[in-house]
């Protein structure tokens, strides 16, 4: 049966996303390194669409910190950087907040 993904959360360093409408996590963005290496390079992203900010700044552009995703049968927990901020706005609409984070291998 399908899980209704409503009343999903994303925080990241404390700071609360406000009226989250998308979240996509693509864990896993590059093959390790070596044979019997688990580093690799890119280890995924994620990207967060809101309609209203998480007064995040470009300060904390390339800052780590813990980001968690929870609720609407969403759960995820890991250190990602901040690798990007977006914001998008049409005359007579809403402003729309995206950000894009790299997931962070510690």
């Amino acid at each position: 049966m399908a899980t209704y993904c409503t009343g999903v959360t994303a925080t990241w360093d404390s700071v609360t996303f406000g009226e989250v409408t998308e979240i996509k996590v693509a864990a896993g963005g590059s093959l390790p390194l070596g044979r019997d290496s688990l580093f690799a390079v890119d280890a995924g992203t994620i990207e967060i669409a809101c309609l209203a900010t998480a007064n995040i700044t470009m300060a904390q552009h390339g800052r780590k910190a813990t980001l968690e995703l929870s609720g609407g049968g969403l759960t995820f927990t890991t250190k990602a950087v901040c690798e990007s901020l977006q914001l998008a706005g049409k005359v007579n609409d809403v402003a729309r907040y995206s950000a894009t984070f790299k997931i962070s291998k510690e």
